[in-house]
């Protein structure tokens, strides 16, 4: 089996609000990855809609699956559809865009999600690649520009890079294991890491982790 699938329900589809596991679940999905870089809710969204998703966003529930992700929403939550309308009451706009150029990561359902908090801007670029399972290939921060090292799930995180191999140490104690890395410099002092893990991490690992470096996230 394809090393996207780990199942035969991610070939199916997860359960969800329709109308399409790829246009609707996987949008969602994408939604819900961006909206976990910013630590509130945002004050405005930006979504590029390329080839397939800018032709049939509309008609397939792309937009509110997408909005609904943002907002916190998983796929199978029965208010995905009435995202739109709680995002207007919340008074944040949303800008949709349909471009005309092709998918800059080369699949027919690519979005760019960007996203607004005051003065913090944050960035995700992702396709929905069939049975609502998602790639998130790159993100940035506001100058910062990362790309992923691999699939979901990806560990994010900020720390001085004498920091690493105490992290990496403490992977290993709790199971964890890395598949693929990379990382960006953030600033003089920290870098940007991306660590691709080979199965989602527990929440008391995460929570371990988290005390050793900064704005830890799990993709």
């Amino acid at each position: 089996m394809n090393e996207k699938y780990q199942s035969v329900f991610d070939i199916v589809g997860p359960v969800m609000v329709g109308p399409s596991s790829s246009h609707t679940a996987g949008a969602a999905k994408l939604g819900f990855a961006a909206g976990k870089l910013l630590p509130t809710r945002p004050d405005k969204i930006q979504i590029d809609y390329y080839e397939s998703f800018a032709k049939t966003h509309a008609g397939h529930g792309t937009d509110f699956a997408i909005v609904a992700g943002i907002l916190g929403m998983e796929t199978n939550d029965p208010r995905l559809p009435e995202s739109l309308d709680l995002v207007h009451e919340l008074g944040i706009p949303v800008q949709i865009n349909e471009m005309q150029t092709p998918s800059p990561l080369g699949h027919p359902n690519t979005a760019q999600l960007t996203l607004w908090a005051g003065q913090k801007k944050v960035s995700l670029w992702g396709d929905s690649i069939g049975g609502g399972k998602i790639e998130v290939k790159q993100i940035q921060l506001g100058e910062k520009t990362l790309e992923l090292p691999g699939p979901l799930p990806v560990l994010l995180f900020s720390c001085p890079p004498s920091r690493l191999p105490q992290i990496l140490a403490k992977m290993a104690t709790l199971s964890v294991v890395v598949t693929a890395q990379n990382f960006c410099q953030l600033n003089q002092t920290e870098n940007l890491y991306a660590l691709n893990l080979q199965k989602e991490i527990a929440p008391k690992s995460e929570l371990e982790l988290s005390q050793l470096c900064h704005n830890l996230i799990c993709l």
